[in-house]
């Protein structure tokens, strides 16, 4: 038997459905049925219907009503009419209460004269379900897929890419830069990794003698991301070096100068060895071998990552990636051949070359019920439903969509791996509706069992994909299994499906920032806190003076309403924000949620004016050792926004950092010869670069230390020695 939808579309029929409907309508009215009877009166008021017939879904609803009034339930009949009619007004004017603000965001995505109605009915692509959850606002897909579904042309539903690392030749350097200039004009985003492009200096076979070095082609690939051009904005590019390359200073200072390399955020990946190296206060060494020399630029690691340290407060970029926890940890670890070097644009997802991923967020709040109040639950069966549609959503996207990729290896690499990412929103919002503050203990050990449950969820929901439609083609069960991603968060009952059936894709969960779609369905974005409670507009009116209102994000203002206080008079667990939360309990949220994600998280740590740098190095060693797989931070008035918008008394930047000095010792080896030449690199710190200032490494005298520059004076690296010499 089918149920017909009002849609159109046909739905196997599922007695359980009817059970559930009446359930709740008892339950409104305070009438004491169980699960068991309403499955009875389910099962009574479709008898007659006859298995080979399709019945209409307003047929099944009416004879509900019927029913309820024969057996005299009045209240309930009329609970359960006014359910429908509630359903009916949403059906027909969904997402009624957003504001101008989510219309605007939301109007980047409808095709021209499309209502909301027309959009949710083109983005379920004709299944029924989906529309129901996405009227509903429980989840919805990536911005990529909203904008590609239904419509004509070369056109991406993929959000994000990683092209493959440019080799350090010429040939592959520029076939990187058609590969990420033809992935932009299908809309999709771009990561690579530029550490196999010999360093600055370095001697090369041809006229030029020597190299230009790495930042000569990240400007490069930085000008064709702002000059490839999409439908309502550019394309969007991530650009990584790991910090064992010798260009990593030039690379970590560049966009101190906002000349420079502007069409791409860059990120640094730190290794294991490297932040071991910070922690035990040793030096670090950065070396490349080329056909005709060895490359070697020591320096202390502190140092190095305080470098890191003062870019990010001064400007806000470069993020860090631990690149080593990236690739030990997900379900794919044991493949010898899979590697990541790279992120998607917004850090979410590592990927191997060419791959891809399309996204979509569950909103966590959606499935709080009795919000605010002492008894507030959650709805783990509704949760469970939703997870599984989406995975089952997403994946059937990647075969709707599996001709829209810009690259025959970017479709080749789909077809294998069969990769996807659901997400989260509303973690904020979750925190108020359940009266369980943002980074608190009670808080953690909910985020713990949620996020468990959605890893074993989608696993579960995977693995009953392939048993209908089959394996990710380079699908192992026993590398999977070993996995130490697969051994943390696997339950035995989620096992046995995988064991028995396999996984219908490699990848399963990403965090994404889900800035238009959270703002789109009126909740916090990712698993970030809000980024502030309320923010000020000015309007004018034809007849009024202008006038400032304070407008509040909308479940704040709800938990006010529900409390019978004014928000400003919220208590002060319900005000948490980026800019007021302590560092650790930050911290904490985010690493209990990385236990469960099999790629990455993206998010941002927000920090006070007043913060150090030593607080920057402080957030990377500490994401660090709780097994993060990145860390961003941006803090308030920061040079950048000072430069972006003109400094005034609300842009200035009240806490700027002594820029710091650093040496590095260099050993250039000709390979053919052996000669080696040492040299030290003296590197004054400025608030738009770095100016290096290179000579030949000579040793003291009388310790047989280093010397080095300081003040304008050549002086022995020895605290404990006096020797100095005149620079000039």
């Amino acid at each position: 038997m089918f149920v017909l939808k009002r849609n159109g579309s046909k739905e196997a029929f599922d007695l359980r459905k009817i059970a559930n409907a009446m359930l709740k309508a008892y339950k409104s009215v305070g009438s004491e049925f169980s699960e068991e009877d309403c499955l009875k009166q389910a099962q009574e008021i479709t008898k007659a219907y006859a298995k080979d017939q399709e019945v209409n879904i307003e047929t099944i609803q009416d004879d509900v009503e019927l029913y309820l009034m024969k057996k005299k339930q009045f209240e309930a009949a009329k609970a359960y009419i006014k359910y429908r009619e509630k359903q009916k007004v949403e059906r027909d004017n969904p997402w009624a209460d957003n504001d101008d603000r989510q219309d605007l965001i939301l109007s980047k995505y409808l095709i021209p004269g499309e209502t909301k109605k027309d959009f949710i009915k083109r983005v379920a692509f004709g299944n029924s379900t989906l529309e129901k959850i996405f009227r509903h606002k429980e989840a919805i897909f990536g911005g990529r897929n909203l904008y590609a579904i239904g419509r004509e042309g070369n056109i991406t539903g993929s959000n994000c890419y990683v092209t493959e690392d440019p080799e350090d030749s010429l040939e592959s350097i520029y076939r990187a830069d058609y590969q990420i200039a033809r992935t932009y004009s299908y809309g999709g985003g771009q990561g690579m990794n530029l550490s196999k492009i010999r360093p600055k200096g370095a001697k090369v076979n041809n006229t030029s003698n020597t190299t230009p070095g790495v930042m000569v082609f990240a400007e490069k690939y930085s000008h064709t991301t702002l000059n490839t051009q999409q439908d309502n904005r550019r394309g969007a590019l991530m650009l990584v070096l790991n910090i064992d390359h010798p260009d990593i200073i030039d690379f970590i200072t560049t966009k101190l100068d906002l000349n420079k390399v502007n069409g791409a955020n860059i990120s640094i990946a730190l290794k294991d060895d490297f932040m071991q190296a910070v922690k035990n206060d040793g030096n670090w060494t950065m070396r490349f071998e080329t056909p005709y020399e060895i490359i070697e630029k020591t320096i202390k690691a502190k140092d190095l990552l305080k470098l890191v340290g003062y870019a990010a407060h001064t400007m806000g970029d470069p993020g860090v990636v631990f690149i080593d926890h990236m690739n030990d940890y997900h379900f794919l670890s044991e493949y010898p051949d899979v590697k990541f070097t790279a992120t998607n644009p917004c850090g979410e997802q590592p990927l191997m070359a060419h791959g891809s991923c399309n996204l979509g967020s569950i909103n966590l709040n959606a499935f709080v019920r009795d919000a605010f109040t002492e008894n507030a639950f959650y709805d783990w069966d509704r949760f469970d439903f939703v997870v599984s549609e989406m995975i089952a959503a997403l994946d059937d996207l990647l075969t709707m969509l599996g001709d829209r990729h810009a690259l025959e290896e970017q479709r080749i690499h789909v077809k294998e791996f069969r990769e996807i990412g659901l997400g989260v929103m509303g973690l904020a919002d979750v925190a108020l509706s359940m009266r369980l503050p943002y980074g608190s203990p009670e808080f953690l050990e909910f985020l713990d069992t949620l996020m468990r449950r959605m890893i074993n969820t989608a696993t579960k929901k995977s693995a009953l994909r392939a048993q209908e439609l089959g394996v990710f083609p380079r699908y192992d069960y026993e590398k999977i299994s070993s996995s130490k991603f697969y051994k943390d968060t696997i339950d035995a009952d989620t096992d046995a499906l995988v064991k028995q059936y396999g996984m219908r894709n490699s990848r399963l969960l990403s965090i994404a920032p889900t800035g238009s779609i959270s703002n789109i369905y009126g909740v916090s974005g990712g698993v970030e806190p809000y980024f502030q409670i309320n923010y000020t507009r000015r309007i004018t009116s034809m007849f009024e003076e202008e006038k400032t209102i304070t407008v509040w994000e909308k479940t704040p203002l709800a938990l006010a309403k529900a409390m019978n206080v004014e928000p400003e008079k919220l208590p002060t667990w319900a005000l948490i924000t980026s800019q007021n939360i302590d560092f650790i309990d930050r911290a904490n949220v985010q690493a209990t949620i990385q236990k469960y994600v099999d790629t990455a998280i993206s998010s941002t740590f927000n920090l006070h004016n007043s913060a150090t740098v030593e607080d920057v190095m402080n957030i990377y060693q500490t994401a660090w050792a709780k097994g993060f797989k990145g860390a961003t931070v941006f803090r308030d008035r920061c040079a950048k926004i000072g430069i972006l918008a003109g400094v005034n008394e609300n842009t200035e930047d009240l806490n700027p950092a002594e820029p710091p000095h650093v040496h590095v010792e260099e050993k250039w080896t000709n390979k053919k010869t052996g000669e080696a030449k040492e040299y030290v690199t003296h590197i004054t710190i400025s608030s738009s670069g770095h100016i290096p200032e290179k000579i030949e490494k000579e040793l003291c005298p009388l310790c047989g230390d280093v010397l080095v520059k300081k003040q304008g004076c050549i002086q022995c690296n020895n605290p404990e020695c006096v020797y100095e010499k005149c620079a000039i």
